[in-house]
C-alpha cells in the first residue's frame, strides 16, 4: 500500500470501518432483535442522528449526556446542533411530544448509531450501534419485569446464552445519604463500591446500619431473597424491597435459565435512572452487553427501557447467517432468481476468465451453475 493510500485510509481514534462479514452479521442481528421487540408489541421509531443542542440535551436523559456529546454549528439556522450520544434521550422527546396523545403504556423500539466524545473502559469505540426498547407508562413491577424478560428473549434470539442479569436500586444511595456532606458521601460511596464494610462501619452517619445490611444482600438470588425478606419483616424499606422482590420473583418464574445477581446499592453507569436498573452479561462475552432501567421522560412520566450494545455481541458470534453461494458463469437474471428461490445466494462470473471453477472458488462459491443444475465445486 502506498503512503498516500495509507494516509487516506486513516480514521479518527475510536472510529472504524465495519467490513464484511461483520457488517452483514450486525445488520442481521439488529433485525432479529427488532423482530423480537415487534413480536411483543413494541412500535419501531427512527429518530434523526442530529438535533438542536437545546432539545437533545434538555431535562431528562439528555441532561447527563452533555460531556459525551459532539456539537456542530448548523449553517442554515446558525444554531448549535448535537450529535446523539444515546438514543434514549430522543425516545424521551418523542414520547413526550409527537406520541404524547397515544394511550399508555406506550411501547417503542429503535436502532441507530450514536457518537460519543470518548469510549469506555470496555470498548474504546466512539461510534456505537444501539438497539433497544422503551416502555412508557405508570411505574409498575410488571413493567420492570417485562423489559428485562423481553431483552433476555431478544438476546437469546441471536444465540447469546449463559446470561446473567444483575438487578440494582441505584437511587437508594442518594435516598439513604440525604443530608450527608459531599465529602463524607464520596467516602461512603467508595467503601460501598469496593464492598469494604469494615471501613464503612468506622464512619458515623445516619442509615449506616441499613446500608450495611443492604451490602449483605449482594449475591445470587437465593441468598438475596433470604436477606431481603428479613429486612422487609423488620420494617426496613418495606415498599421498595417489596417491589424489588416481586420483580426478582417474576423473572425467576418466567425464565429459569437465567442467573440472577442482586446488588441493591450498585449505581455505577446509571446516571439518569430513578428506579430499578439492570445490567446483562454473558459468560462468553467481555463486559456488559445490555443495560436498562427506569427513568423519567420530559413530561415526568416513568419509562423503563433496555439498550443492547451490538458491537459487544456481533464480533464474537459464530452465526451461520450466509446462504451457500452459487457461481453463474453468465449474466441471466431468470436463472439467478430460480437459484435464489431454492435458498441460495448467487454471484455472476466476470466473463473474462477461462477457468470458471478457479474463479468460482476465488469468489468463495460452494457451487457452480452448469447445464441448469447446481453442481458442487469440490465434487
Amino acid at each position: 500500500m502506498s503512503s498516500l493510500s495509507t494516509q487516506k485510509g486513516l480514521l479518527p481514534a475510536g472510529l472504524s470501518d465495519v467490513l464484511y462479514p461483520n457488517a452483514h452479521i450486525q445488520s442481521k442481528i439488529i433485525e432479529n432483535l427488532l423482530d423480537v421487540f415487534s413480536n411483543y408489541g413494541y412500535l419501531r421509531v427512527k429518530p434523526p442522528l442530529v438535533e438542536y443542542e437545546e432539545t437533545l440535551l434538555s431535562d431528562g436523559p439528555g441532561k447527563v449526556l452533555k460531556d459525551s456529546t459532539f456539537r456542530v454549528m448548523d449553517p442554515l439556522s446558525q444554531k448549535m446542533l448535537a450529535l446523539r450520544a444515546d438514543v434514549t434521550a430522543q425516545i424521551s422527546r418523542i414520547a413526550s411530544t409527537r406520541l404524547s396523545h397515544l394511550s399508555r403504556p406506550l411501547r417503542l423500539s429503535y436502532s441507530g448509531d450514536v457518537l460519543r466524545v470518548k469510549g469506555d473502559s470496555f470498548n474504546m469505540e466512539r461510534q456505537k450501534t444501539q438497539v433497544g426498547a422503551e416502555l412508557i407508562g405508570a411505574k409498575s413491577k410488571l413493567i420492570d419485569a417485562e423489559i428485562m424478560l423481553v431483552c433476555l428473549k431478544a438476546l437469546k434470539s441471536i444465540n447469546v446464552d449463559n446470561l446473567t442479569i444483575d438487578i440494582n436500586l441505584p437511587f437508594l444511595r442518594e435516598y439513604l445519604l440525604d443530608g450527608v456532606s459531599p465529602s463524607l458521601k464520596h467516602t461512603i460511596s467508595q467503601y460501598i463500591d469496593i464492598k469494604d464494610q469494615k471501613s464503612l462501619k468506622k464512619l458515623k452517619f445516619k442509615n449506616l446500619d441499613i446500608i450495611s445490611k443492604l451490602m449483605d444482600v449482594a449475591g445470587d438470588d437465593v441468598h438475596a431473597i433470604k436477606y431481603l425478606l428479613e429486612l422487609k419483616s423488620k420494617g426496613i424499606l418495606v415498599d421498595i424491597i417489596g417491589h424489588y422482590l416481586t420483580v426478582i420473583e417474576t423473572i425467576i418464574k418466567n425464565d429459569k435459565s437465567i442467573k440472577l445477581s442482586i446488588d441493591p446499592l450498585e449505581n455505577r453507569g446509571f446516571k439518569y435512572h430513578t428506579g430499578l436498573t439492570f445490567t446483562i452479561f454473558s459468560d462468553k462475552l467481555k463486559g456488559e452487553i445490555a443495560k436498562g432501567g427506569s427513568y423519567n421522560i420530559l413530561t415526568g412520566e416513568t419509562a423503563t427501557g433496555c439498550t443492547i450494545y451490538t458491537e459487544k455481541v456481533y464480533p464474537k458470534l459464530m452465526l451461520n447467517l450466509d446462504k451457500d453461494l452459487v457461481y453463474i458463469p453468465y449474466l441471466n437474471m431468470k436463472d439467478a432468481d430460480e437459484i435464489i428461490k431454492k435458498g441460495y445466494r448467487i454471484v455472476f462470473g466476470s466473463f473474462s476468465k477461462s477457468n470458471l471453477e478457479k474463479e468460482a472458488l476465488e469468489m468463495k462459491c460452494k457451487y457452480i451453475w452448469k447445464n441448469n443444475t447446481i453442481v458442487n465445486l469440490k465434487s
